[in-house]
């Protein structure tokens, strides 16, 4: 089964996180909140699998970035499934 920490490993990959990017969920939170390596434009967020209160956790991060960078330069798109 993968871990949150391989949850969070993998988003990195999609958006191309800089190094140094914490592999934690407040260091995701923070590495969506910029983005700012990446031309403007929506950036799909493909949600991996992991189990249970990880994939509670990481909806509920995922859900609010989305919200909080609707209006930016680099608009958060979270796909599921």
């Amino acid at each position: 089964m993968r871990t949150l920490r391989d949850a969070v490993g993998d988003i990195y990959l999609q958006v191309q996180a800089p190094a140094w990017a914490a592999p934690n969920l407040d260091g995701l939170a923070d590495v969506l909140r910029d983005l700012s390596w990446l031309p403007p434009g929506p950036v799909p967020v493909h949600v991996p699998a992991v189990a249970g209160q990880d994939l509670t956790r990481l909806v509920a991060l995922l859900g609010g970035v989305e919200l909080e960078t609707a209006n930016l330069p680099h608009p958060v798109w979270v796909i599921v499934g």
